[in-house]
């Protein structure tokens, strides 16, 4: 399996999980000792296999999940360089009675053989700033 390969897995076992809540299909996926990064984000780093794909499920549920809709879409065609690649993406959530929420942002992988060894996920200073607006206003409105 190539880099893009991989990655591509991932992003569709990520997208499937969110649907129907079968985190473990990730596990094949992401190296035993693999790092995630929340660049500027609160709980910045996960080591290793598990912890990442707790993560993932918890920050579905605490985000994802209280909006009515989240539509991700690539902004940008993965770009491999050596082992490395990245992406960049929009996110847009839906909240009936709210604006949209859109955020944007870029992914970084890095993939050994057939795993990923590290990811780092950074949202643009833009969004961020988009989402602390959209919190602090509509916030309250999100489902429990």
């Amino acid at each position: 399996m190539g880099i893009a390969d991989t990655f591509e897995g991932f992003a569709a076992g990520f997208e499937a999980a969110v649907g129907d809540d079968n985190w473990s299909r990730l596990e094949k996926y992401l190296a035993e000792d693999a790092t995630y990064l929340n660049v500027g984000g609160p709980d910045q780093i996960c080591e290793g296999r598990k912890a990442i794909i707790a993560f993932l499920k918890a920050d579905v549920a605490n985000t994802d999940r209280r909006f009515d809709t989240r539509t991700l879409v690539a902004l940008t065609a993965p770009e491999v360089i050596g082992n490395r690649l990245s992406r960049r993406w929009r996110c847009t959530y839906t909240l009936a009675g709210a604006p949209d929420l859109v955020v944007e942002g870029e992914a970084r992988y890095v993939i050994e053989g057939d795993n990923i060894k590290q990811i780092e996920e950074e949202i643009t200073a833009v969004s961020a700033q988009k989402v602390d607006e959209w919190m602090r206003t509509y916030g309250d409105r999100l489902h429990v």
